[in-house]
């Protein structure tokens, strides 16, 4: 069975230049045993072996995996229906919704426990924001505390307002390196806001500290799985040689 990883983030290389281009993976990946919200409905990740080149029947030495987790557990895409009655699944989103210029607001003045308000969005914005754009909000928090016991429960959070701001903005999309919504708060604001205006929210990024530029190209397609309200995504931005790529 695959080792299980409770520490912080980041073991593969995070950037890598390609010709003109820089490619930085924001993903967060599944692995055995890996952190996860702490209530008894929410199941942990397990990846298991169905065969192994000791026990293949063939002598080939092939090797077979099964995947058991919860895609809210690492990077994935939120769709409407994950709170909407009705709205749309990951399946029913268009790619291209994932696929395009980022906006990338640093939110790094934030701290434990503190709201990100719409104030803080305009600001970080400096007018640079369009109708269409995606938005990466970056705080580090993932980075510095994931696999902290209290990771839940001390994160900054976007304030209602926060939300607002992002619809009344036109926002594509809406991606963070930390929680969406106030510890402890069960009536869930944030998420029925933008969902409820079909945003997908894209959660659990990290590594947005080594972007260069305010805007990047943003690759965050889900997984395409039908009927589900959630999906696992490997999240890339690329700077340089692209549209919008230099900021």
């Amino acid at each position: 069975m695959a080792s299980g990883h409770t520490g912080r983030p980041g073991q593969q290389p995070n950037a890598k230049e390609v010709g003109p281009l820089r490619i930085i993976d924001l993903t967060l990946g599944y692995s055995h045993g890996m952190p996860a919200y702490g209530t008894a409905w929410y199941s942990q990740v397990e990846i298991r072996p169905l065969m192994t080149p000791e026990t293949d029947p063939t002598g080939h030495g092939r090797r077979f995996s099964q995947f058991v987790f919860n895609p809210h557990n690492a990077t994935h895409v939120d769709a409407p229906s994950h709170f909407v009655p009705g709205g749309k699944n990951v399946s029913d989103l268009e790619p291209d919704r994932f696929i395009g210029p980022a906006l990338v607001l640093d939110l790094t003045h934030r701290g434990l426990y503190e709201p990100v308000t719409a104030d803080d969005l305009e600001a970080a914005a400096g007018g640079r924001m369009r109708p269409g754009l995606r938005l990466l909000l970056r705080t580090d928090y993932v980075d510095r505390h994931w696999g902290d016991p209290d990771f839940w429960q001390k994160p900054p959070y976007l304030a209602p307002s926060a939300a607002d701001w992002c619809v009344e903005q036109g926002a594509a999309l809406v991606g963070l390196d930390f929680l969406t919504e106030e510890p402890g708060d069960r009536d869930f604001p944030v998420h029925r806001r933008l969902l409820e205006a079909d945003i997908p929210i894209l959660e659990y990024l990290r590594n947005l500290k080594a972007l260069r530029g305010p805007i990047v190209w943003l690759m965050a397609a889900p997984m395409l799985v039908e009927g589900a309200e959630a999906a696992p995504v490997r999240a890339l931005a690329v700077e340089g040689g692209v549209p919008y790529g230099d900021g």
